[in-house]
């Protein structure tokens, strides 16, 4: 990865350079150089298997540039370059922003905030995972595999000629470093993010056996008790789960644990609490900001900075400090995540009042505290727009209880554990949504986990107002969980339902 020292003094040399520029009423420079570093796990007892695939790589260096025509301040381009962190690349990339000058009638201008930010030590939130080589990350995923074996071997004593056993998923390494300057700013500002994320997935085939285990942290001593205990943690959840009962579909009570409602908040909630959705007309909390759109004991924020979060962020991607969004407070709409030109194309929308709803505040602001450019990994990336995006969503509950009594609650029902698949059925703005349980699930009776449910048996279709407008009961501890792929992390709450339909999928036991 590029130094922060380097990417600094390129920042400084290409403002420098744009600043003559006559024909320029503004400009902004954004370097970033990331790294994704990817242990595939793969072990099959029945087949050869490497254990430890070879270490994947997406990497991304290089340079966005900005431009504001002087002929006229809704005139602007962008240009992109890749790698090259020169000042011939800065003429290259001016030209091809000129070339490419659009006028936008609802272009703001580029962000504004302080002239100046406070300077922060760069050791003050650095994570010594900013420095760890591929052995570290390698060393852990190897003791990951023989946690599982390990487990395997304890759990079973009887000799298995043909288990069927998989040990699959992945332990990522995920860092990046960003530098931005313009003519807005006095000064060059600069960030830098380290964390690590593993999902891990045990199978036993001959005994219809599946558990996962996830991990995220920011320090390598997080990292390393991540290898010691998250094969354990997937297999001895597979073995307690074998040979999982197959009940009728119906409609039953249920307890979401907090790995489904962060997939639902992933996929169904958050992208519809952003000033663009809420613009588009395409959220499905459309016309209702200001009112209840959950149960009055819910509150959920994002932090950049949580305590109990994988992310640590101190500038956005526009060079603003990043600072907490409230978005729902005691169940009532009350923020938006949002970027610079979103925000402002909400506030001059001439149908604003109807797409935010009459219990919208008069006086209303959407500060530009989650404007990021992620790529296809969750590092940031020079060569994506600023767009809205969350850190580390943070659910939290007024009246909670225990896990025990959110199970007493249900009395007979079902307890999901873990949901995949999850996606919006019927347009982002129903809030309709389909997944389907993927294991670490039971069947609840008289109050109490009474048996494993079978993986990949049921398929819920439902509404986010069924799970967040009347929970029967609500957990009172939020725990970390992790939604394979997103560049969000969550900490929530498990949640109890009065009523969700359930669907057995076509096999030979249901039809």
């Amino acid at each position: 990865m590029r130094t922060t020292a380097d990417m600094r003094g390129f920042i400084r040399a290409a403002c420098a350079m744009l600043a003559r520029q006559r024909d320029l009423a503004g400009f902004e420079v954004y370097a970033s150089s990331s790294e994704h570093r990817v242990a595939r796990i793969n072990y099959t007892s029945d087949i050869p298997a490497r254990g430890v695939e070879e270490f994947k790589s997406l990497n991304a260096d290089g340079f966005a540039v900005r431009i504001v025509m002087a002929r006229d301040p809704h005139e602007t381009g962008n240009a992109a370059i890749a790698g090259d962190l020169t000042i011939d690349a800065v003429r290259e990339a001016l030209e091809r922003a000129r070339r490419a000058v659009i006028v936008d009638p609802h272009f703001p201008g580029l962000p504004q905030g302080p002239r100046r930010l406070r300077t922060i030590p760069p050791s003050a939130e650095k994570s010594d995972l900013m420095g760890a080589k591929d052995e570290i990350l390698a060393a852990a995923a190897w003791r990951i595999v023989g946690g599982a074996l390990a487990a395997f071997r304890a759990r079973m004593k009887l000799a298995m000629p043909r288990p069927g056993l998989v040990i699959g998923g992945d332990l990522s390494l995920i860092r990046d470093r960003i530098a931005i300057g313009g003519s807005n700013f006095d000064d060059i500002r600069g960030d830098e993010s380290a964390r690590f994320a593993s999902s891990i997935t045990a199978l036993v085939e001959a005994l219809e056996a599946k558990g996962s285990a996830t991990a995220m942290g920011v320090t390598r001593e997080e990292l390393n008790r991540a290898g010691e205990c998250l094969g354990r943690e997937a297999m001895s959840r597979a073995l307690a789960l074998r040979h999982g009962e197959r009940p009728r579909h119906g409609t039953f009570r249920v307890v979401m644990g907090p790995q489904p409602i962060a997939e639902i908040l992933n996929y169904m909630v958050v992208p519809s609490l952003t000033a663009g959705a809420f613009q588009a007309a395409n959220s499905a909390y459309q016309g209702r900001f200001g009112e209840l759109v959950m149960d009055e004991r819910f509150s959920l924020a994002d932090d950049p900075r949580a305590p109990a979060g994988s992310i640590r962020r101190r500038i956005t991607c526009e060079g603003l400090p990043a600072k907490r969004t409230e978005l729902v407070r005691y169940g009532r709409l009350c923020g938006l995540l949002a970027n610079t030109y979103d925000a402002h194309r909400l506030l001059a929308d001439e149908r604003r009042a109807e797409k935010l709803g009459a219990s919208a505040p008069a006086e209303l602001a959407f500060p530009p505290h989650s404007a990021y450019r992620m790529g296809e990994s969750s590092a940031r990336r020079f060569d994506g727009h600023p767009g809205a995006a969350a850190t580390n969503l943070v659910m939290t509950a007024s009246g909670g209880v225990s896990d025990a009594e959110l199970i007493r609650a249900v009395g007979d029902g079902i307890y999901v554990g873990r949901v995949w698949y999850t996606y919006p059925i019927n347009g982002q703005r129903a809030g309709d949504f389909t997944c389907t349980i993927s294991g670490d699930s039971y069947v609840i009776r008289g109050g109490r986990l009474a048996a494993p449910l079978a993986p990949n048996h049921f398929r819920i279709n439902a509404n986010i107002a069924d799970i967040f407008s009347k929970p029967i009961a609500i957990g009172r501890r939020s725990r970390s969980a992790m939604v394979w792929g997103s560049p969000e992390t969550y900490i929530v709450p498990p949640i109890a339902i009065a009523e969700l339909d359930l669907s057995a999928i076509a096999s030979a036991e249901t039809d």
